[in-house]
């Protein structure tokens, strides 16, 4: 009679020669088969386990949330880290699918670039397609394998391009760019906004940038958006600092790529000035 043991190890001999799902048959190989289950002998493919899981969930969905909420609230720190982490894979991989690199200044820095709708027309497309965040927008080019329309620009390109219909960079941009405040209240209010970065030092505290149609206010402490909103313009917003002689307790200078690192990339301030690896 065979012992236990005997009948084991003829199991996993049979496995090894010729592994095969437990569900549904399908030969395992390197591409369908995850490595710890490979290890384990967990003679299960990628779909069925995906599958088991999902029905598990299902039938138990009330538990998972309960639990994954007490999860957070007891690991809120490596909860964020994590978070962070999943976003940083996700934004460079679709970075990577699309170039790699700034598609109008040749920037390569990841954590300065974005996606841009090459047509403009990215609020209206994100409505059309259901998603409201970067994070939708991002998963959603990677389901439908990275169509066309898209690029990559670092954020100086891009809020460029957004704020004067062309980036800064083009060879048109002059003439857009006088199209575009050619008022005397654009004119007024450009003024007042060189004024305002010259008052705060005329370049990004981070990176030096100096080109203005590349720079911004930025609060130190947030509420931006909530300042604005209540004083009603960006031009209001730079009166404010003119007749208050340029406060530093919550303004200070920095270009679009170094805000939007810190803000859209969810990045620390000392992994930019220390230029790690994003």
């Amino acid at each position: 009679m065979k012992k236990k043991s005997d009948n084991i190890n003829n199991y996993d001999n049979k496995i090894a020669s010729v592994p095969i799902c437990r569900k549904c048959g399908v030969l395992l190989t390197d591409e369908n088969w995850y490595p710890s289950f490979k290890k384990i002998n967990n003679c299960i493919c990628k779909k069925c386990h995906k599958k088991l899981n999902k029905e598990w969930y299902q039938n138990n969905r009330d538990r998972c949330i309960q639990a994954s909420k007490m999860w957070k609230q007891n690991n809120r720190d490596r909860y964020n880290q994590l978070n962070r982490e999943g976003y940083r894979r996700l934004i460079n991989e679709i970075i990577d699918a699309y170039g790699g690199k700034c598609a109008c200044c040749g920037e390569t820095r990841k954590e300065y670039l974005t996606i841009d709708h090459v047509d403009g027309d990215g609020r209206k497309q994100r409505r059309e397609i259901g998603v409201t965040s970067s994070d939708g927008l991002y998963r959603w080019l990677r389901q439908n394998n990275y169509p066309e329309g898209f690029q990559v620009l670092c954020f100086n390109c891009n809020c460029g391009k957004r704020n004067f219909s062309v980036c800064p960079h083009n060879e048109i941009f002059e003439e857009e760019f006088e199209a575009k405040h050619k008022t005397s209240y654009s004119k007024s209010v450009w003024k007042l906004r060189l004024n305002v970065i010259k008052g705060y030092g005329g370049k990004c505290e981070l990176c030096g940038e100096d080109n203005p149609h590349f720079l911004t206010i930025d609060h130190v402490n947030g509420g931006g958006g909530e300042e604005r909103k209540m004083l009603g313009s960006w031009g209001a917003l730079y009166r404010k600092l003119r007749d208050n002689n340029y406060p530093r307790d919550n303004y200070r200078l920095l270009c679009y790529n170094c805000n939007c690192a810190l803000g859209c990339k969810r990045i620390t301030e000392e992994e930019l000035i220390n230029k790690k690896d994003y």
